[in-house]
């Protein structure tokens, strides 16, 4: 249900936003999903064409499509091309569409980067159509399926440029709203990309390639390849036949959810659905599964492949993912973590099994066991820091390059300390989020280790100064609700400020007021701040 709410909230504010004067809602699907209550007209089922005049226009068209239907071949913008029946009714949408008006459609992910995509958007453009906008769901907006479908808004203007956009709360999907009615974006999904060239493959294949950009600003020593650059061979194989052991090969599924993997033993499904990638010397074999096995390697393969339903990798795809290539000795660092990580997997899964039958040494073993998990944590905590980074800001999670320093001037600056309070007093009044102090816009880890050593001297005087700036502009009331700690960053000292949300409203210094509402921190005043007080924290202290 919230998901159906996030969307209608955008659907809604989009109309509004276009001060829509004649609407019309098209719903076709058997598993409803767009809502617009406004709708001057509502038409449904497969003739839903029948039921309109074919003289009626609208300036703002939704249309409630089902997924992956059969193909026909049309003739449009002079050429025959085979198209899903479920596009043909964004074609019959778009010829109801007022010059100015916008069209906004439920599609198949990753919206028309489907193989028959490109035609399917060249020949709109011959018919004097465009796509404008793409903008993705929540994971659940269909009841019947997982699959994530995206709504893409198709326009009659010939501007430049794809906005491209996540919907993840309903605030949030109106300010979206408004930033593509504006036509403003941002360096976020979260407010919004301009894509140029109007090319999109998909999310996945968007948030992979800004996530490697920030992977390549972490560290310097990454290179980052095409998989066909690397690969010395590609091997197949028939159904029945089996593949041959290749001294640094990895093994790809062409479909399903199996693991990379550098060991032909390891495979669990037919080899006639594996692809065999031999590499080079510089590319070592095991890292290179570990870096696909790792949440950006696996984005990267969810993004190359298609498929509205059943997800296929082909060859041509696997060639195009990118892989971050470290230099051959930090290869073998990682792979020799990994091999001592399963090593100590194994060894405590055998003394789980063996503790209850030796308790003379439980007290002992226990001992090691939470020295053990003290560096694992401190390692998974930076390691979480780092991946923070590379995802980039949101609703939910803000940078700051430094609490109180100038970097430009090297001065302590007020100003800044109170841009780092304002986000905390604003995820505090709204859904909580993560503050990363010592992390630049661009995801580079600065730490701050320049402003304790200038300003403080010591880690402890550096919190308590942070502490005593908490109590002074946010009030000790909220202590409970802000959960402040350094931790080390590959040599780098961030402060990470976790906050929840709070059941009572906070005003920083005493006064002023501070929501999230995309990526920024924004102030209401006025009406809009009792509005939002009485919606917001209305029933919470009950």
């Amino acid at each position: 249900m919230e998901s159906k709410l996030i969307a209608g909230s955008f659907i809604t504010s989009l109309a509004e936003n276009l001060n829509s004067e004649h609407s019309l809602l098209i719903s076709v699907s058997t598993d409803p999903s767009l809502e617009f209550t406004s709708a001057d007209q509502k038409v449904s089922g497969l003739d839903w064409q029948q039921k309109l005049d074919s003289n009626e226009f609208f300036d703002f068209i939704i249309a409630d499509l089902p997924l992956g239907m059969e193909r026909e071949r049309v003739k449009i913008g002079g050429s025959t091309i085979p198209l899903r029946r479920n596009w043909l009714f964004i074609l019959g949408a778009l010829s109801h569409l007022t010059p100015d008006g916008i069209c906004v459609a439920l599609v198949e992910p990753p919206a028309f980067g489907l193989a028959e995509g490109p035609n399917f958007l060249k020949a709109l453009e011959s018919e004097g159509y465009r796509l404008s906008g793409v903008f993705n769901t929540s994971s659940n907006l269909l009841s019947s399926t997982s699959i994530r479908p995206v709504l893409a808004i198709l326009t009659r203007d010939q501007k430049d440029g794809l906005f491209v956009a996540e919907l993840k709360e309903e605030e949030q999907a109106r300010r979206v709203a408004q930033l593509f009615t504006q036509g403003k974006t941002a360096d976020s999904l979260a407010e919004g990309i301009d894509l140029a060239g109007g090319i999109f493959a998909g999310f996945e294949s968007l948030k992979a390639k800004l996530q490697l950009e920030r992977l390549e600003t972490q560290y310097k020593q990454y290179q980052t390849y095409a998989l066909g650059e690397l690969a010395e061979e590609i091997n197949t194989v028939r159904s029945g036949e089996t593949l041959i052991h290749k001294d640094n090969a990895v093994y790809f599924p062409m479909l399903g959810s199996s693991p990379v993997t550098h060991d032909l033993s390891e495979l669990t499904i037919k080899h006639h659905n594996i692809f065999q990638v031999e590499l080079p010397a510089h590319a070592k074999s095991e890292y290179v599964a570990a870096f696909f096995k790792s949440d950006l390697g696996g984005l990267i393969l969810q993004s190359l492949t298609r498929g509205a339903f059943i997800q296929k990798l082909n060859k041509s795809s696997l060639l195009q993912a990118n892989v971050a290539l470290p230099e051959i000795q930090e290869q073998e660092e990682i792979i020799l973590s990994h091999q001592r990580i399963n090593t100590l997997t194994s060894a405590i899964m055998k003394l789980q099994k063996e503790l209850a039958l030796n308790p003379r040494n439980a007290a002992a073993i226990r001992f090691q066991i939470d020295g053990m998990l003290e560096q694992v944590n401190g390692l998974s905590e930076a390691e979480r820091v780092m991946n923070m980074a590379r995802e980039g800001e949101s609703a939910t999670l803000e940078f700051k390059e430094s609490f109180c320093l100038d970097t430009r001037k090297g001065t302590k600056e007020k100003r800044i300390e109170l841009s780092s309070l304002k986000t905390i007093a604003a995820f505090l009044n709204t859904n909580g989020g993560t503050l990363l102090i010592g992390v630049a816009d661009n995801s580079a880890v600065t730490g701050v280790k320049d402003e304790i050593g200038k300003f403080f001297k010591s880690k402890d005087k550096f919190m308590l100064h942070f502490k005593n700036c908490l109590k002074a502009s946010i009030g000790e009331q909220f202590y409970p609700f802000i959960h402040q700690r350094l931790v080390d960053v590959s040599g780098a000292t961030v402060l990470i400020v976790v906050c929840d949300s709070s059941p009572s409203p906070c005003y920083l210094n005493g006064s002023s007021f501070y929501v999230r509402t995309n990526p920024a921190t924004d102030e209401l005043e006025g009406p809009r701040l009792v509005e939002y007080v009485q919606n917001h924290f209305s029933g919470k202290n009950q």
